[in-house]
């Protein structure tokens, strides 16, 4: 998922957000990358204890607009 540096970014402004699985540990990591520099090394990545599903999705909404 491409998730920009702001409003108006250009298509490389930002950072890509997936998940990586590690079957042999049943681990998942969400792993961001740079869009700019996506073959380098990650920005972060967070480690899941547990699987996630390939098919798993879900949405990204502003939270400043929350009730």
């Amino acid at each position: 998922m491409f998730l920009p540096a702001r409003a108006k970014a250009d298509e490389d402004e930002g950072w890509l957000i997936g998940f990586v699985i590690d079957e042999p540990s049943d681990t998942t990591d969400l792993v961001i990358l740079d869009a700019h520099a996506f073959q380098g090394a990650p920005v972060a990545t967070i480690r899941l204890p547990h699987h996630i599903p390939p098919g798993f999705h879900g949405n990204w909404i502003d939270g400043g607009d929350a009730q």
